[in-house]
């Protein structure tokens, strides 16, 4: 006697991905003035690194931000990532 063979039940074609809409600005920032709002835990090196690839490029945010120190950053505060 000879095994019976099944052939495999045809797979579903993957589901299409919705068209999804542009991503909405993260709510601490805006674009066109490059304004952040600052997170608890945001460090002007952080910061740096996350916006510019190299946390040595703080001195841009600095330079952005007249008076702008790493003592005086707070959560909370609107500061222009340049």
């Amino acid at each position: 006697s000879q095994p019976v063979v099944y052939d495999a039940p045809p797979q579903a074609p993957a589901p299409v991905a919705a068209a999804q809409a542009p991503a909405a600005p993260d709510a601490t920032t805006t674009t066109g003035g490059n304004k952040y709002k600052v997170k608890k835990g945001d460090t002007l090196y952080s910061l740096a690194k996350s916006h510019y690839g190299s946390g040595k490029d703080y001195t841009k945010i600095v330079a952005a931000n007249p008076g702008l120190t790493a003592s005086s950053l707070k959560a909370g505060q609107t500061i222009t990532i340049p």
